[in-house]
């Protein structure tokens, strides 16, 4: 088994120095502190539902879906990915905010729960935001949050699969985005503050790259939609994610069990004709997230095969720049 790995590891290195992109990882899996894999509870809610586009969530329908909070206040959308670990979108963390600014809030399907509703508020302890992340324009928006201590998984709390390293979908597949953002533009979420959930199909790159150059006075050759972005929608609009969702997790089906696709990120208004929502295509970055939990990981608890952190310092190496930025 070393030597075949190790063979792997070689063949990466050798391509990475011939500045050829390396073959992705595959059979990669995390596991808790408990020595439980990842992959046998990620992406299977224990509570199953009809899913009708724009309706309430029901408790437990997405148990990874988290509230990321700034003094108290939702500012943002998240998802469950490990026991102490959530993914959400860089441009949603203040750098000059202290940590103790933030909190997660799990296990409950409102923004705003009651205080004798199943609810979970966990501390931060760090958060990471992609080295590359630009807030004018936006580019590579995505983060990472550790939680000060881990959480106990059951019928509300489970987290959602990571998809393999560059894996893509193709268009028109369906998915689901979920989210405490406004009801439409400037239109805040009501009391009692419920999740809601959303049927999109997936848009391909040029298809929507071509829609948000239509009326931009953007040069076509200079994109607009980037190599890590990904868009789910409607060409007529009508229903999208909004302000509010921001971080939160876009799914879909995959073989029965629910993985993330992308991150709300951004989009011009809410639900408009031609501008469908822009997501952070997380496949892309599969390889930073499970390096970054990878190197904070305790002795007890690591990627198997052992020799993960290599990998990923080889592959990390061999990546090259996602595309041009876009234009201001």
């Amino acid at each position: 088994m070393e030597q075949a790995l190790t063979t792997i590891l070689l063949s990466v290195l050798l391509k990475a120095l011939q500045g050829s992109p390396p073959a992705l990882p595959f059979n990669v899996s995390l596991t808790n502190a408990r020595g439980i894999s990842l992959d046998s509870v990620c992406g299977r809610p224990r509570v199953t539902g009809r899913i009708i586009s724009g309706q309430d969530a029901q408790p437990g329908q997405w148990p990874w879906q988290v509230s990321l909070r700034e003094y108290g206040l939702h500012v943002c959308g998240g998802s469950l990915i490990t026991e102490d670990w959530v993914l959400t979108a860089a441009h949603c963390l203040d750098r000059n905010q202290p940590l103790s600014a933030y909190f997660v809030l799990l296990g409950t399907i409102s923004s705003y729960p009651k205080p004798d509703e199943p609810q979970k508020l966990h501390a931060v302890a760090q958060f990471i935001t992609h080295p590359g992340y630009m807030e004018k324009p936006v580019s590579r928006d995505i983060a990472l949050v550790k939680l000060a201590s881990p959480v106990n998984f059951s019928d509300l709390i489970l987290p959602v699969c990571l998809p393999k390293p560059r894996d893509l979908l193709g268009h028109g597949t369906w998915c689901w985005v979920t989210g405490w953002g406004n009801i439409d533009t400037n239109l805040p979420l009501p009391p009692p503050f419920t999740l809601k959930e959303l049927k999109l199909p997936l848009i391909d790159t040029q298809t929507c790259d071509a829609f948000y150059h239509e009326n931009s006075g953007i040069p076509s050759q200079k994109p607009i939609i980037l190599d890590d972005m990904l868009c789910a929608g409607f060409e007529n609009g009508q229903k999208d994610a909004c302000g509010g969702d921001s971080g939160g997790p876009l799914v879909c089906d995959i073989d029965g069990v629910w993985t993330q696709a992308g991150i709300v990120s951004w989009g011009d208004s809410c639900a408009l004709p031609k501008r469908p929502g822009v997501y952070t295509n997380v496949s892309v970055y599969t390889t930073w997230i499970l390096s970054i939990i990878q190197s904070s990981a305790p002795d007890d608890r690591s990627f198997s095969p052992s020799f993960a952190g290599i990998f990923f310092s080889a592959l990390l190496l061999s990546l090259g720049p996602l595309g041009a930025p876009l234009s201001p």
